[in-house]
């Protein structure tokens, strides 16, 4: 599986059509999205590892579903496929803890 995945990890990625596409183009002036307050407790989680998804797209996608501060968890961009998975159960694990069932 590994041989795979690191065969994987070196492709590239087409997203010049995606900026088109994006929701986020309706946000209000903060970047919010229009529905933001009727959704429930959002938790955002970037990989401070990653070389696909940015600390910059990270934050906008934060910003997009009303998340003050989204958390980065020390793991490459497959968080739950590394060997570092746990540290992303673990921030998962707290946060479902204290926003979920008030703990």
């Amino acid at each position: 599986y590994q041989t795979y995945f690191e065969r994987d990890s070196k492709a590239t990625l087409d997203v010049s059509d995606l900026s088109r596409r994006l929701p986020s183009k309706h946000v209000d002036k903060e970047g919010r999205a229009p529905f933001v307050a009727d959704l429930p407790p959002c938790l955002v989680v970037g990989a401070k590892d990653d070389f696909i998804v940015d600390e910059v797209a990270v934050q906008e996608t934060a910003r997009y579903y009303g998340v003050d501060e989204p958390i980065f968890v020390d793991s490459p961009h497959d968080v739950m496929l590394t060997r570092k998975w746990q540290n992303a159960a673990d921030v998962l694990k707290t946060w479902i803890e204290e926003q979920v069932l008030g703990k």
